[in-house]
């Protein structure tokens, strides 16, 4: 590790009174008698399953049938999908009070929470082939999201274009998050996946972001692009990332223009009062492509701390970019 933006960021770190302020995510309200009769297909399974109102996993899904689960979901029912896999995306717009539990399902297409959703539970596992997607929500809980690649089974027949929380998102946890093989090829359908997870947003960056466990294999750009403030990530690995194409890529918010070409295990940038317990990186690309790490600039009274950090592979040769006004403190190298 370099010494010089060590001793810096130590010197910040004695001067500055910790402020990390308490995550407190407000659950959905559950409403149990919320009238499903008009939507009623098949009365033999239980109030809140998909499979009563005409949605089955491994069929053909109608449109209006899964709206009017949507409907439901929105009106605060807890909804149940049984394991299997629905060919088809979820967007939730401007809902709340929602509850959904994925039994080991499989989407097809993307998830979606946007336009200032909040309180949305997502219990159970659920593996995602296209994108989760989250902007301007707040107040929303995952327990286990994967994201992966099936080509065969993608609703777009493309590789996943991994996750992005973005602007105005607020008080979002997740237990476990795994992203694998996220798509980077110089197609317009991967113009704005710069990384595998990308947390930022532009004068609105998202707030109060917590990871028990995010794992990022085989990143075809960046692997973790992390923006914003009071974020913690307990146990990070990182296993290959910048394994595609630079080329017709958009920018990230508070990069400069042409930075996001240059890709990274872990890029921190404009990360205040955040907190990495534990980092893993690994790593069998050539020594030459790109950085382990990029600590860019941050507020100096506010610092982020990486508490543990391990390097192995070709990843210990590869170079540690560190701006000048990083605010980025390392304690200890295991």
């Amino acid at each position: 590790m370099r010494p010089a933006y060590l001793l810096f960021s130590l010197i910040l770190c004695l001067s500055c009174v910790d402020s990390k302020e308490i995550i407190y995510i407000v659950p959905p309200e559950e409403i149990l008698n919320v009238d499903d009769s008009e939507f009623i297909i098949h009365q033999t399974f239980t109030k809140g399953d998909v499979r009563r109102y005409g949605v089955f996993p491994e069929q053909t899904i109608s449109t209006n049938d899964f709206k009017n689960v949507l409907s439901l979901a929105n009106q605060g029912l807890p909804i149940y999908f049984p394991p299997g896999y629905y060919n088809t995306s979820i967007s939730l717009e401007n809902t709340s009070n929602v509850t959904i539990k994925f039994d080991e399902v499989i989407l097809a297409g993307h998830l979606q929470i946007t336009n200032n959703s909040e309180r949305v539970k997502i219990n159970g596992s659920v593996t995602i082939l296209d994108k989760l997607f989250i902007v301007q929500s707040r107040d929303i809980s995952f327990e286990k999201v994967i994201v992966k690649s099936i080509q065969t089974q993608n609703i777009y027949e493309q590789k996943n274009r991994g996750v992005s929380i973005y602007a105005g998102s607020k008080n979002i946890k997740f237990d476990s998050l795994f992203i694998s093989d996220t798509g980077a090829t110089r197609d317009d359908f991967f113009k704005h996946t710069a990384a595998s997870l990308q947390i930022h947003g532009w004068n609105d960056n998202p707030k109060n972001i917590q990871i028990n466990k995010l794992e990022i294999n085989n990143a075809g750009r960046t692997a973790l692009y992390l923006t914003g403030q009071n974020h913690k990530l307990n146990n990070i690995k990182i296993s290959n990332f910048g394994l595609g194409s630079n080329e017709n890529m958009f920018g990230l918010d508070d990069a400069k223009t042409g930075e996001e070409t240059v890709f990274s295990a872990l890029w921190i940038n404009k990360c205040n009062n955040c907190e990495i317990d534990s980092l893993e990186i690994y790593s069998t690309a050539p020594k030459k492509r790109g950085y382990s790490l990029r600590l860019d600039e941050g507020r100096y009274h506010e610092p982020t701390f990486i508490n543990n950090i391990r390097m192995s592979g070709s990843a210990k040769q590869l170079p540690i970019f560190d701006d000048q006004l990083t605010n980025i403190l390392v304690k200890n190298e295991y």
